[in-house]
């Protein structure tokens, strides 16, 4: 080992053994407070649901360690300094944790506390088993939410404008002139209001899907976005910002309103800049934040075929993990009534146990008395599917390939249509790297 990567790994060791002190340790016998180490985003919900477990384990200190990126998970992890629990934020950082042999295969623990995995959504397979196989795979995590994407539209500007809320599911054109509608420019031509804030980049997969296509093949060894049904999502895609004009450019976006809190460039809509949004109910906490935004959903516009995305997440335990049992403890909290019912009032996406979708506080909550409609994000499951991912490549790499392409397309210096031929072209070498030699994926 060089001494430079030594030095490194002494130092975590250090720390973990700081950490171990603190949890366990030196304090007088028979007065320690156990601690447990929860890596996750810092959404506000998180202070609740820690609350809700402490009414059950009042002795345990949960910490909330704001940074959920794989990259440093696995750093601490050899590094000797595990997490007790940590969010997994997709299948694909699912399959490269899975890769390394670094998760507690949950089923022991299933077992042991006889869970009933057919309470989860059983479109959710893909994120909670590898390979998204519960009849093989082993179980990486429990989720305790999820949501499909939905079209978000302001019922006022709807109103204004003389459209039509939508009473189904609208195909792109329906969608397309409708934000030309609910457009609106000043006497000099500037753009006051825009129909619709660009869907990003990575629902490209989505819309690709609704055109018959698909991101990747069937195995993953070859990505596929070069066929004319994803050049034609792209095509569409990109129009309602460069044709259309009916979606801000980013300069346009930072300059329409202040862009700060949760949501970055999402939040035009809560500033009622823009008409409709097709985001998740994850963004239902700041539309509330906006008492006078007047709001309702339909389901997300489609082109060929009604397809939606489904966006979830997993809480993991390390094999290395301290205190598995307490780890375990905490996900069963987190996929407990109170607070699969907490996301359900939050607004945090759904609850990830079908059942508790279903109760009246889900469908209508008086504290919220304009969501009038969330019966749609169920109906929506029917056409919900998990992101394509390849064993073959890694996600960091993929994504920022396809966002560098989509940013050339705002350049002006390629069109959609290559822009979705140059990500194929770029992901399949890597792809053809990788399998030529296996170990370049570490």
């Amino acid at each position: 080992m060089p001494p430079s990567r030594y030095r490194h790994s002494l130092a975590f060791c250090l720390i973990g053994a700081l950490l171990l002190l603190a949890s366990f340790g030196c304090a007088r016998k028979g007065r320690q407070q156990p601690q447990l180490r929860w890596v996750v985003d810092p959404n506000p919900i998180r202070a609740e649901q820690i609350k809700l477990f402490n009414a059950k384990y009042p002795d345990v200190r949960v910490i909330n360690d704001p940074d959920a990126g794989p990259q440093r998970v696995l750093t601490q992890l050899a590094g000797g300094v595990p997490p007790d629990v940590f969010a997994i934020y997709s299948p694909q950082s699912a399959a490269l944790f899975a890769r390394k042999d670094v998760l507690e295969d949950l089923r022991p623990w299933v077992r042991r506390y006889g869970i009933d995995m057919n309470m989860f959504w059983p479109q959710l397979d893909g994120f909670i088993y590898e390979h998204g196989d519960r009849t093989k795979g082993r179980i990486l995590g429990f989720p305790d939410n999820c949501g499909t994407y939905m079209l978000f539209y302001n019922r006022r500007m709807f109103r204004e404008a003389g459209v039509p809320e939508p009473d189904t599911a609208w195909t792109w054109e329906q969608f397309t002139e409708a934000a030309k509608k609910l457009t609106r420019r000043d006497r000099t031509g500037r753009t006051v209001q825009f129909g619709v804030v660009l869907p990003p980049a990575y629902l490209l997969e989505m819309f690709v899907w609704q055109m018959g296509g698909s991101w990747f093949n069937e195995d993953g060894t070859l990505c596929t976005v070069d066929a004319p049904e994803a050049k034609a999502a792209f095509e569409w895609w990109a129009s309602l910002r460069r044709t259309h004009r009916v979606a801000p450019s980013p300069t346009e976006e930072q300059g329409l309103a202040p862009l700060g809190g949760w949501g970055g460039s999402q939040n035009l809509f809560k500033a009622e800049k823009a008409a409709m949004i097709v985001t998740g109910r994850w963004l239902s906490i700041e539309w509330r934040q906006n008492k006078d935004l007047d709001w309702d959903i339909a389901p997300v516009p489609y082109g060929k075929h009604r397809v939606g995305m489904l966006e979830s997440k997993i809480y993991a335990i390390p094999r290395s993990a301290r205190n598995k049992e307490l780890s375990f403890a905490f996900l069963r909290h987190l996929v407990s009534e109170d607070d699969e019912m907490l996301v359900a009032d939050y607004g945090d996406g759904m609850p990830s146990v079908e059942a508790y979708c279903r109760t009246e506080r889900f469908l209508f909550n008086p504290a919220y008395p304009r969501e009038r409609r969330n019966h749609l994000y169920l109906s929506e499951m029917e056409y919900a599917r998990v992101k394509q991912q390849s064993p073959w490549i890694q996600q960091l790499d993929a994504d920022t390939i396809r966002e560098e392409e989509c940013d050339r397309i705002w350049q002006k210096e390629i069109t959609p249509s290559q822009a979705a031929a140059n990500i194929a072209r770029r992901v399949n070498a890597i792809i053809r790297r990788n399998r030529a030699n296996p170990n370049l994926m570490d």
